[in-house]
């Protein structure tokens, strides 16, 4: 059994997207990120925003929509990764609960998703330690999931099958 559940109320299909602040509002949004995407790599995961820096994105929705210009609020965030919460959805995310976890070997305690950073890949390994009601830690294993070579955040996706050790 799950200690977390990685489902969010975010749309459920991966739309690519990339961060980029349009300077001028004037300007065409939807031709500016159709132009930009040509050089900036977009990226089709979850959207996971560093913790700072731009809070603004295109993202390449499904036709007939193409290209737009979103703003995204930053929600719960660990590893200096963050939740990234289109202002349109942002009411589906009140009342989500995450648990309170950490890095094993570290100190810091994050309340959100599974959020890592750094050079990882698809598939790569790793742990967290929950922390249950109780004040015990329980070790939880999964794989990283939605990578973003730009950003450089990841989500882990905690395995189906575990038995319950300590951290």
């Amino acid at each position: 059994q799950n200690v977390q559940s990685q489902d969010s109320p975010t749309p459920s299909f991966s739309a690519p997207w990339f961060l980029y602040e349009i300077p001028d509002a004037t300007q065409d949004e939807v031709e500016i990120c159709a132009e930009k995407a040509t050089t900036q790599n977009p990226s089709a995961t979850k959207i996971i925003l560093p913790e700072q820096g731009p809070t603004s994105i295109c993202i390449d929705f499904p036709p007939p929509f193409g290209w737009r210009y979103d703003k995204i609020i930053r929600g719960p965030c660990a590893n200096t990764c963050c939740e990234g919460i289109p202002l349109a959805v942002q009411d589906k995310f009140s009342g989500v609960k995450y648990p309170e976890w950490y890095v094993p070997g570290t100190n810091a305690i994050f309340k959100a998703p599974f959020y890592f950073r750094g050079d990882l890949s698809d598939g790569d390994e790793k742990e967290a330690c929950v922390i249950k009601d109780d004040g015990t830690s329980v070790l939880v294993k999964g794989k990283i999931t939605n990578y973003n070579p730009n950003t450089k955040c990841s989500l882990m996706k905690e395995d189906e099958l575990q038995k319950e050790e300590p951290c």
